[in-house]
């Protein structure tokens, strides 16, 4: 009776056991949207994703520009919270919207937009009604402001080396911008920042070949911004 009791107790030890490794397994981090795929550490995009990014301008230029361009080559190389982010107030003169108006990305709801410009090229209208851009420095800076609340953003602040050439809305609560950083090794990497915006989440994502990069730098000058004289 004993030996019976014995081997009942050690069968329920294994089971408890089994249960706490079970529970204890990490589980995989999926981007909203997204469908996470198995290899290694990489994350793909979603169809629904590239089939958005696809109806961008940049994507039509990216593909002529860099041979070796394919949204499915993003890889997911990070991701992270970001719990502390620069908030200002959005104060903008009157000629603000005259100016940028044109180059701001609206949410579906038009509640947010992302400001890609007004940090680094300062754009006045002339007396002709033309719009004269002028390189503020060899920094990039891009916001998202809401509406409502009148307040300004910081998503990415890149130096010399990256450029922030477009962006677009998956929906209201995410967005994606679409540039060029240079990675710890100092190579130029095509990049992808997704940011979901009620849980402050970044999601980065990049191609592996790094020769692809070089050719997307300079979308924002000459297709996005085309109709301003930029000096």
């Amino acid at each position: 009776m004993r030996y019976f009791l014995y081997t009942f107790i050690a069968v329920a030890l294994i089971v408890v056991s089994c249960k706490d490794k079970t529970k204890k397994e990490p589980q995989a981090v999926t981007p909203p949207g997204e469908d996470s795929v198995t290899e290694t550490l990489d994350t793909l995009l979603s169809a629904e994703a590239i089939q958005s990014f696809s109806t961008s301008g940049f994507s039509g230029y990216a593909k002529k520009k860099a041979a070796g361009f394919d949204w499915s080559k993003f890889r997911m190389v990070s991701s992270w919270q970001e719990d502390s982010m620069l908030v200002a107030a959005f104060t903008p003169d009157k000629d603000y919207f005259a100016s940028y108006g044109p180059f701001l990305k609206y949410s579906p709801d038009s509640s947010l937009f992302i400001d890609l410009d007004s940090y680094n090229i300062d754009i006045t209208k002339d007396s002709k009604g033309r719009l004269i851009g002028h390189e503020i420095g060899p920094d990039c800076e891009v916001s998202l402001v809401d509406v409502d609340d009148k307040t300004k953003t910081r998503l990415v602040f890149l130096g010399p080396g990256g450029s922030i050439e477009d962006a677009t809305w998956l929906d209201n609560n995410t967005l994606v911008l679409m540039g060029v950083q240079e990675n710890e090794k100092g190579a130029k990497t095509a990049t992808l920042w997704r940011f979901h915006i009620p849980t402050k989440t970044y999601y980065l994502y990049e191609i592996p070949d790094t020769t692809v990069a070089g050719p997307l730098m300079g979308y924002w000058r000459t297709e996005r911004l085309k109709n301003v004289e930029i000096k």
